[in-house]
C-alpha cells in the first residue's frame, strides 16, 4: 500500500480544449523491466509495500496515427475532475512511447497497473510501459540514480513527499508549472500542505496523487464493552475509553518502540502546536515544549494502557488477537485488521485530536516529469496527457486503499462508501515534511530519541529531544552546503496561449510552444541534460 478537519477547500475547475501543436514526434522508448521483491517499510513518509510485480514494455505498432488521442476517457470507477476538456496529442506524433517508473509493488501496484492498461486501451497513439519496482524505497533511489547518471530518467515517475525537494536540487527533476495549467488544476484543489510540498523554490515539482494517513484502529466490540457507542475524538473520550478496556488481562492502547512510533510523535508535535523545523527547514525544533509534551503523553499512556519495550508489530499483532483495544498505524494495514481478516468487529477511524490543534500525519506519492537529455517534444505531450488521466481517475486508484489528494475526489460520493473515507477530513491537515533538499536525512536522529524513550533506554525527554535535535541540526547543514541555495537548471515544457494572455478561456484552444525556463537564479541552458547531483 503506498504511503497522507477544518474547512472545505472550493474546487476551481477550469474547461479547456487543448490542442498541442507540436514539432518533431516521440519514438520507442527503451523497455524497461521491474523486478519481483518482499516486503518494505520506510521511515519519514514512507510506504510499506508487498511482493513486487513485473512489467515489460512492447513495441508501439509503426505508422498509427490519431490525433484524437486524449486523457478524457475515465475507467469504471474513475471521475473527470481535473478539468473536462479533453488534451490532444498533436498530429505531427505517433507512436509515442512513455516510459513511467512508481514503487507501487504491493496490491496497490495491481490497480495501477490495471489503470495504465486501461489508459493504453483508450490512447492507442501513446504507448505507457510501468516499471514497477521493488518496494523498497533504498533501491528506488538507486535506480533513479543510475538512470540520472547514465541520462535515462523515465518520463513519468513517482516521488514520495520527503523525497520530492532533495530530487529537485539534483536535477532529477523538470518544473512541471506550465503541465498544471495545461492539465486546469490548482493550489486550490488540493490541501494546502500536500500542493506546497510540491513547490521547490517557487516552481511546481510534483502533484499530489493521494495521501496515506496515520489511522486509528479499534476493536468494537471492547469499545462497546466500554460504554462507548462511537470512537473517541479527542484527549478525554480516548483516555477514558482506554482505560476502561484495560482490564481482565487486555491492554486499552499500544505503542512499539519501532515504526511508526517517530510518526505518531510528529503527528501529536503539531496537535500540540509544535512543528519538526522552523519556518525555512534549517532548524530542528521538536524539542520544544509541544515536543515534550507530545513525547511525555505518548510515554504515559503506553505505560497506563499498554506494556512497555514492545517491538515493532506487537501491537498489530495484539489487536489482531483481540487483546488490545485501539492502535495507531498506517491507513496500509486497513485489510489486516478489519471485517474478515479478524474475528471481531474492527472497525477504522481518524486519530483523535490530544492536543489543541488538528492534525494528522500522512504521506503520499506525487506526480512528477524527470528531467531528459535530450526533451522530446511528443513524450512531454504523452507525459502531461497520461498525467492528467491519472489524476482524473483518482477514484480507481482509491480502490487499492488510497485517499484522493485531489479534493472533489475525496467529497465524491462514491469515494465515501470506501473504508478509508473516514479520514478523508483528517487529511485536510496533513502533517508533511518542509521541501527542503535532504530533508529525510534529518529525521534518523528523532527517529532514535523516540525510539529511545518509549524503550526505556533514555529516560530524560527533553534531553533526548534535544540532543537529537543538535544532530538534525548538523544534517540539515551539511545538507544546505551540498544542495545549495536552488536547483539546477533544468528545461520545461512551456505553454503559450495562442492568443491573448492570462489564463485559458473555457472552450479555447491553446497551442503549446516549446521553450526553455530555468529555475529561479539559474540560466536556461537548452538542450541541459539531467546530471547527477549531490
Amino acid at each position: 500500500m503506498t504511503r497522507l478537519l477544518g474547512r472545505k477547500l472550493s474546487v476551481a475547475m477550469v474547461v479547456v480544449t487543448l490542442t498541442m501543436s507540436l514539432a518533431a514526434c516521440g519514438g520507442d522508448a527503451t523497455p524497461t523491466t521491474g523486478t519481483s521483491a518482499a516486503t518494505a517499510t520506510t521511515s519519514t513518509g514512507g510506504t510499506t509495500e508487498a511482493t513486487a510485480t513485473t512489467s515489460t514494455s512492447s513495441a508501439v505498432t509503426p505508422g498509427m496515427t490519431d490525433t484524437t488521442t486524449t486523457a478524457g476517457g475515465a475507467t469504471p470507477g474513475g471521475t473527470g475532475t481535473a478539468g473536462t476538456g479533453a488534451m490532444t496529442l498533436p498530429s505531427t506524433c505517433s507512436n509515442v512511447a512513455i516510459n513511467y517508473w512508481n514503487p507501487f509493488s504491493g496490491p496497490d501496484g495491481q490497480v495501477m497497473q490495471k489503470m495504465v492498461d486501461d489508459f493504453n486501451a483508450a490512447n492507442p497513439n501513446i504507448k505507457v510501459t510501468s516499471n514497477t519496482t521493488q518496494g523498497v524505497s533504498g533501491d528506488y533511489d538507486t535506480q533513479l540514480d543510475t538512470a540520472q547518471a547514465s541520462g535515462q530518467l523515465p518520463d513519468v515517475a513517482i516521488i514520495n513527499e520527503d523525497k520530492l525537494a532533495t530530487r529537485a536540487f539534483r536535477n532529477t527533476l523538470r518544473p512541471l508549472d506550465n503541465v498544471v495549467s495545461m492539465i486546469g488544476i490548482s493550489a486550490s484543489d488540493y490541501p494546502k500542505v500536500a500542493w506546497n510540498t510540491g513547490t521547490v523554490a517557487g516552481k511546481q515539482y510534483g502533484i499530489p496523487l493521494s495521501f496515506v494517513a496515520m489511522t486509528m484502529y479499534y476493536n468494537n466490540d471492547m469499545l462497546k464493552a466500554a460504554g462507548m457507542t462511537a470512537p473517541p475524538t479527542n484527549k478525554e473520550e480516548f483516555e477514558k475509553v482506554a482505560q476502561a478496556m484495560t482490564a481482565d488481562g487486555k491492554n486499552g492502547f499500544m505503542i512499539t518502540t519501532a515504526f511508526p512510533v517517530q510518526q505518531i510523535f510528529q503527528q501529536l508535535l503539531h496537535q500540540f502546536g509544535g512543528s519538526e523545523f522552523n519556518a525555512d527547514g534549517s532548524k530542528a525544533t521538536w524539542n520544544s515544549d509541544a515536543g515534550v509534551q507530545a513525547l511525555t503523553w505518548m510515554k504515559d499512556a503506553n505505560s497506563k494502557y499498554g506494556q512497555p519495550n514492545l517491538e515493532v508489530d506487537a501491537e498489530l499483532n495484539a489487536f489482531k488477537g483481540g487483546t488490545v483495544g485501539m492502535i495507531w498505524n498506517g491507513i496500509w494495514q486497513l485489510n489486516s485488521v478489519t471485517g474478515q481478516a479478524v474475528s471481531f468487529d474492527g472497525k477504522a477511524s481518524a486519530p483523535p485530536q490530544i492536543g489543541s490543534q488538528p492534525a494528522v500525519w500522512a504521506g503520499g506519492p506525487f506526480l512528477t516529469l524527470p528531467s531528459q537529455k535530450n526533451p522530446d517534444q511528443c513524450k512531454d505531450a504523452g507525459s502531461a496527457i497520461f498525467i492528467k488521466y491519472l489524476i482524473d481517475n483518482s477514484l480507481t486508484w482509491a480502490t487499492a486503499g488510497n485517499i484522493p489528494a485531489l479534493n472533489s475526489a475525496r467529497n465524491d460520493e462514491k469515494f465515501k462508501s470506501m473504508p478509508q473515507s473516514v479520514l478523508a477530513k483528517a487529511v485536510e491537515n496533513p502533517v508533511f515534511p518542509p521541501p527542503v533538499p535532504g530533508i529525510a536525512d534529518a529525521f534518523g536522529p528523532l527517529g532514535n530519541a523516540v525510539g529511545g524513550v518509549m524503550a526505556g533506554t533514555q529516560t530524560d525527554i527533553k534531553k533526548a529531544l534535544d540532543d537529537s535535535a543538535a544532530q538534525a541540526d548538523a544534517i540539515l547543514a551539511e545538507n544546505k552546503g551540498k544542495f545549495g541555495e536552488t536547483p539546477g537548471s533544468v528545461a520545461q515544457p512551456t505553454i503559450t496561449p495562442s492568443s491573448g494572455g492570462g489564463g485559458a478561456t473555457p472552450g479555447a484552444e491553446m497551442t503549446p510552444t516549446a521553450m526553455m525556463e530555468a529555475t529561479p537564479g539559474t540560466e536556461s541552458t537548452p538542450g541541459a541534460s539531467a546530471t547527477t547531483a549531490p
